[in-house]
């Protein structure tokens, strides 16, 4: 579920944030705290996600209300199919108690607001996948599957008001936004028994405290490896973002043996240029590559064989 890449980030914005916001005033134990409220973010993001699925579901029952309370119903507004409201993946998400405590506890119910959701509604209701979606007299696991789909898409993933939205509620919504997307098929197929308050592995879970803990504690001796590698140029003036990623890497490389060096050099210039631009990453790079070298010649790196890894396990 959530991959490394993603804990890296949460890692290295928790850094970036005491960094700027505290004056790198806090310390491993309340930083963690920091990064501990990131996990639960995504938790959240991805409760709420499927808690509109639902309501927007579920608002096809309002709408047929609405249509047969008309001072002079028509027939059409008499009989509005609400097949929707009876879809066997909603039904599925309404029976899942995870989701249902992950609502709960962070008061979902009350951040998705009736208006938002009628808003939404009432757009895919005149998508031509809703009115194809009608017209299909029996129910077929697989066409209640693609509705859902479509209906995710449509009026979450690729929707500028719930974008909005999300994002006005959720800071870290673009560096979150397409891994919880990619989850998608994975819950419409374990709908009713997705665990939603379980999205981190226990592995990726403490590597991402370790990953902290060690940029904390080993603070010091990384600087010492990075600091001659500056050459022309002077530490204080070097972005916040890219040292803090230079020791994220070299924390890896030194202390974390069973992620083989060449992937922690690619993920950290990739999130050097992500989050810092194209120049940072040829820093990142050159200053990596520099520091791996000189590990390698002084044997400092021992890295675990990764079929070795897969035996331990």
């Amino acid at each position: 579920m959530i991959n490394r890449r993603n804990i890296r980030i949460k890692v290295l914005h928790t850094i970036f944030e005491n960094k700027i916001q505290l004056d790198d005033q806090l310390d491993y134990t309340q930083a963690s705290k920091s990064l501990e409220h990131k996990f639960n973010q995504t938790e959240a993001l991805t409760g709420l996600i499927w808690h509109m699925v639902v309501r927007l579901s579920d608002y096809v029952l309002i709408y047929a209300n609405a249509m047969a309370s008309k001072r002079l119903p028509t027939y059409e507004d008499l009989h509005v199919n609400v097949k929707l409201s009876d879809n066997i993946i909603v039904q599925q998400l309404k029976s899942n108690l995870r989701l249902a405590n992950v609502v709960k506890k962070n008061h979902l119910h009350t951040t998705l607001e009736d208006d938002m959701v009628r808003t939404l509604f009432y757009q895919f209701k005149e998508s031509e996948a809703y009115q194809q979606y009608l017209l299909i007299k029996e129910r077929s696991v697989e066409s209640e599957k693609k509705i859902i789909e479509q209906l995710i898409e449509q009026c979450i993933f690729r929707n500028e008001i719930t974008m909005s939205f999300l994002s006005e509620n959720y800071i870290s919504l673009e560096s979150e936004i397409d891994m919880v997307e990619s989850w998608t098929e994975k819950i419409i197929f374990g709908a009713k028994n997705f665990n939603f308050e379980k999205l981190v592995t226990k592995d990726k879970y403490d590597f991402a405290f370790d990953l902290l803990k060690c940029y904390y504690e080993m603070k010091e001796i990384v600087f010492k490896l990075i600091e001659p590698k500056l050459i022309n140029w002077d530490a204080d003036r070097v972005a916040i973002l890219d040292l803090i990623v230079l020791h994220l890497g070299i924390c890896e490389m030194l202390f974390f043996e069973s992620i083989p060096l060449k992937v922690t050099i690619n993920e950290y210039i990739d999130l050097a240029k992500s989050y810092s631009g194209m120049q940072s990453g040829q820093f990142v790079n050159g200053l990596l590559d520099n520091v791996k070298k000189e590990l390698l010649e002084n044997n400092q790196i021992h890295k675990i064989d990764y079929k070795e890894t897969r035996k331990s396990s």
